[in-house]
């Protein structure tokens, strides 16, 4: 992504990735289709505020995401972001939309999160300031349903208005939240990790990124006897 490209619509995919699994790739592809995004970036986070530090150093993370996303048939579209690697930690998605917009203009940014970091949200920090520079894009998780997002949206800006027939919150000045109710991760990252430090070979992570752990001796992998 470049400068020239503003005015683009473009998904923000961010998590500690320890490690990224075949699920960050089916949902960043359904979400890219489901809200005809022109391009989805991966956001690496080296210390996220609000999760323990990361078992793979920040290094390590973004080489398996490098690795996935070069093997990918889609790769123009999805892309890797190292831009938290230049900020301040603990990396705040605002410092980062923040960062994404000086460097590269106002496009249309969408941040994809799951249902419970909705819920979570109104503890983010600038939380208020986020929704003006951004729409969300809500995957689905467990049964949070809309009754529960809505409180937590209203609790951060009470101008969103629900229109239930297209599961699509739309506030006063333009951003949108949009629940996807037909998608979620069909496996957790560390349900991997405990896969591989049992010695077996997760069906979910990519062949390239299984290469890598095994090169660096990552997440406890050893061979089954």
């Amino acid at each position: 992504m470049t400068a020239s490209d503003e005015n683009q619509h473009i998904g923000l995919f961010g998590g500690t990735f320890d490690t990224v699994h075949e699920g960050h790739l089916a949902l960043a592809r359904h979400v890219l289709a489901r809200c005809r995004l022109d391009s989805l970036l991966f956001i690496p986070a080296p210390q996220p505020p609000h999760k323990g530090q990361p078992i793979a150093s920040f290094f390590h993370r973004a080489a398996m995401l490098e690795a996935t996303l070069a093997d990918c048939p889609d790769r123009q579209q999805l892309q890797l972001s190292l831009i938290e690697q230049e900020l301040s930690t603990p990396s705040y998605t605002i410092n980062t939309v923040e960062a994404l917009i000086e460097r590269y203009g106002r496009n249309r940014y969408c941040l994809i999160i799951g249902a419970d970091s909705l819920l979570d949200l109104p503890h983010w920090h600038r939380a208020t300031e986020l929704l003006a520079l951004v729409s969300l894009i809500v995957v689905k998780r467990d049964t949070i349903g809309l009754p529960a997002l809505h409180q937590a949206l209203n609790s951060i800006d009470p101008s969103f208005v629900l229109n239930q027939l297209q599961g699509k919150w739309f506030g006063k000045n333009g951003s949108t939240v949009e629940y996807l109710a037909d998608v979620q991760l069909p496996v957790s990252s560390s349900t991997i990790r405990a896969e591989l430090s049992q010695g077996r070979i997760p069906a979910m992570l990519p062949p390239a990124v299984f290469t890598y752990i095994e090169k660096h001796n990552l997440y406890g992998w050893r061979s089954s006897p």
